[in-house]
């Protein structure tokens, strides 16, 4: 039981934590809060949506399970770049021309962003959720044992569904040729607990090639550098204009990743998506230390784990109900964190000018 729980902590942290990180590299850059955040997650996990729906590489005649590893990352990479250039242009248009106006005007612009995007979602998607294609695995009809539990599908759309111990019969597999269908999709059986473990690997995989980009590479420097002093970098020849916009591109690839993982792993994606978690994502920042990429890392580990452990232990010492307030605790775990570390777990002490 307490290892369920902590995998369950561990794998919705490490969505947190990706969508942490766009909040947190942003922050320190141009010290604005992008409410919009959730959206990109949101858009990721669309667009994630859509190659592994139509895109067909899962059906690839090449040896399993290698169609299936080509159309995940498919899945990954498309869902990134497009939230990445949908940041772009919500940067250019939305959050430059109030770059300069105050930080209320442009905490006011994030939010009208941020239900601009929703309602533009709903308008293209529908209000309604759609169910996340699962995992599967393609072989030819000749090939489906029987009985089988498997479903099919022609040029990406659900053509039917084989019910789980209906037998394939020879009959049912020429009805299926007739039908013009030479290939079976099988579902691979791939659990909630495995997709959490994918998504914590993914994020193990991924923090070391954000720290190179942030430490090691010109554009990474140039981003420090205004994180330090946007005047005197400025001064340097660092082009402030082009780091913003890279730093909003980067955070929102790595929300748009943190998208498909999560819709992937609870199994629907919708133009609220992004909504609570943007929410829960930015406590998390806050917790670890906003600014700090390190703090999101941990504040996002951290608020996963905490939602799904304060209510279990609060059910064992004898509150019934607690699973019922594991929202509510969240923002009680960032009260308890801030009242200890005002700065977070890993954020700098604040410095007063006079």
């Amino acid at each position: 039981m307490l290892a369920s729980i902590l995998l369950d902590g561990l794998g919705l942290g490490a969505i947190y934590a990706f969508i942490a990180l766009g909040y947190t590299m942003v922050y320190g850059i141009i010290r604005l809060i992008n409410f919009a955040h959730g959206e990109f997650f949101m858009v990721g996990g669309f667009v994630g949506w859509f190659v592994l729906r139509d895109s067909r590489i899962d059906e690839l005649p090449l040896p399993q399970p290698l169609p299936l590893v080509l159309a995940i990352l498919a899945a990954l990479a498309a869902a990134g770049l497009a939230a990445g250039l949908l940041a772009i242009v919500t940067e250019r248009l939305a959050y430059r021309p109030v770059r300069h106006a105050g930080r209320i005007a442009a905490l006011l612009t994030a939010v009208g962003v941020s239900f601009f995007l929703q309602n533009l979602a709903i308008q293209v998607w529908g209000a309604g959720a759609r169910a996340y294609p699962e995992p599967s695995v393609w072989v030819d009809v000749d090939d489906v044992p029987s009985p089988a539990d498997a479903n099919y599908r022609q040029r990406g759309e659900l053509a039917a569904v084989l019910r789980e111990g209906e037998p394939v019969t020879s009959e049912r597999r020429a009805e299926l040729k007739a039908a013009g269908v030479e290939r079976v999709a099988r579902p691979t059986g791939i659990t909630k607990e495995g997709k959490q473990g994918f998504v914590l690997v993914l994020l193990v995989l991924l923090a070391p090639v954000l720290w190179f980009l942030v430490q090691r590479t010109r554009m990474g420097r140039a981003m420090r550098a205004v994180s330090e002093d946007p005047d005197a970098a400025q001064l340097m020849g660092i082009n402030l204009d082009r780091v913003v916009a890279w730093t909003f591109f980067l955070g929102a690839v790595l929300a748009g990743i943190g998208g498909v993982a999560f819709c992937s792993t609870y199994g629907s994606v919708k133009p609220l998506t992004g909504w609570i978690p943007g929410l829960k994502a930015f406590i998390a920042a806050v917790i670890g230390g906003i600014g700090s990429i390190p703090g999101a890392l941990v504040g996002g580990l951290l608020l996963g784990v905490a939602e799904f452990g304060l209510p279990w232990l609060l059910e064992q010492a004898g509150w019934s109900e607690a699973k019922a307030f594991q929202d509510a605790l969240a923002y009680v775990f960032l009260i308890v964190v801030l009242l200890v570390r005002p700065t977070g777990l890993l954020g700098q002490p604040l410095r007063e000018k006079v």
